[in-house]
């Protein structure tokens, strides 16, 4: 298939991803449906656990005309460091042997900063700023700029963080604000000069702030995505209205919706992420990602660029994406193993075309 013979799947011996029901229980729940899948489309292909030990150099050695697929999920390990990953993801794409991921696409797109970086595009939303961590350790009145007095509600997120962990709801309520945690749908009053510090307690690092958009209440959009080709869209809708967030945690209900019933809004998602391209300067978009998105009523035709919304009146911002070593399926269900062998078999194909 191609010039590669092998394909190889990357992934951490003692990482805690693996699921049970693996042989030997060894690897992440969705590697062997990948491996499966290349094995249907003529290719040899198996899994290799990478440590510190390794490098693209040796990998390239020891397995002529093979390429790699990376499911690793990006941090540090006791056997290879974030860093030392990252370099060999580097270095492979360097020979022209990496399938995915790409480190430029953990690191710009899988963080909250892609929402500033394109706030002044057809998928961004006014008002999006960005706090710096020297700031935020100053606290002398980088709150004012996060939450301004008197003004609306805002959203206060750290640049890392799945299912809703350090994202932060703020709205003014006199002297103080009321803060709702999106991780633990919690809400308590805290003092305006103790919001930072207590935010900070949670990470240490830049943070962006951004208007609340309430019609979250509605639900998100999330578009799941090989390069650009969308395999699916599922509606999010929170448990309820006071809802903050439409996380799985959280009892969102998730909606599998058809495709060809909302083309309009699924075509002007897939233009946009040929757009993101040369917007951001990439090379390409992940082999595998979601792109997460809420609501926003507007008045009058959208302006050049804005995504429709399959409801009328309104259109799309983008809330975040996902491609660091996004899951295929989210649930256990015999239907989802169906779903999921269907996405890596799709994904197959778009990675060795």
């Amino acid at each position: 298939m191609g010039k590669f013979k092998r394909v190889i799947v990357l992934e951490v011996e003692i990482a805690k991803d693996k699921n049970p029901e693996t042989p030997g229980g060894k690897y992440r729940r969705d590697t062997p449906w990948l491996v499966e899948a290349f094995k249907r489309k003529g290719v040899e292909s198996d899994i290799l656990f990478i440590t510190n030990k390794d490098s693209a150099k040796n990998l390239k050695d020891r397995f002529p005309d093979t390429a790699f697929l990376g499911r690793v999920n990006p941090m540090d390990y006791s056997t290879i460091s974030l860093n030392e990953y990252v370099k060999i993801l580097q270095d492979l794409k360097k020979e022209g042997l990496l399938l995915g991921p790409e480190a430029e696409h953990m690191d710009r797109l899988g963080s909250k900063m892609i929402l500033y970086e394109l706030r002044d595009t057809g998928m961004g939303v006014n008002g999006v700023l960005l706090h710096h961590y020297e700031d935020l350790k100053k606290n002398q009145g980088e709150i004012d700029r996060i939450l301004p007095s008197g003004g609306p509600p805002r959203v206060l997120k750290m640049m890392r963080g799945s299912t809703g962990l350090g994202v932060w709801k703020l709205e003014n309520k006199g002297d103080k604000i009321l803060m709702t945690d999106a991780y633990s749908q919690t809400t308590e009053e805290i003092a305006r000069q103790e919001v930072i510090p207590k935010f900070l307690a949670l990470c240490q690092e830049d943070a962006i702030s951004m208007p609340f958009l309430p019609l979250i209440k509605d639900g998100e959009f999330r578009f799941l995505m090989s390069k650009h080709s969308i395999l699916e869209v599922v509606h999010k809708r929170p448990v309820d209205e006071s809802a903050f967030t439409a996380t799985l945690r959280s009892g969102a209900i998730y909606t599998i919706l058809h495709l060809d019933q909302h083309k309009a809004m699924v075509d002007s998602v897939v233009n946009w992420s040929k757009d993101l391209k040369s917007v951001l300067s990439l090379d390409d978009v992940p082999y595998w990602w979601s792109v997460d998105c809420i609501e926003e009523e507007i008045n009058g035709p959208l302006n050049p660029g804005q995504i429709p919304s399959s409801n009328p009146g309104r259109r799309l911002v983008l809330s975040e994406i996902n491609c660091s070593c996004l899951g295929l399926v989210a649930d256990t269900s015999a239907e989802a193993k169906a779903k999921g062998l269907k996405f890596a078999d799709m994904i197959a194909d778009i990675v060795l075309a």
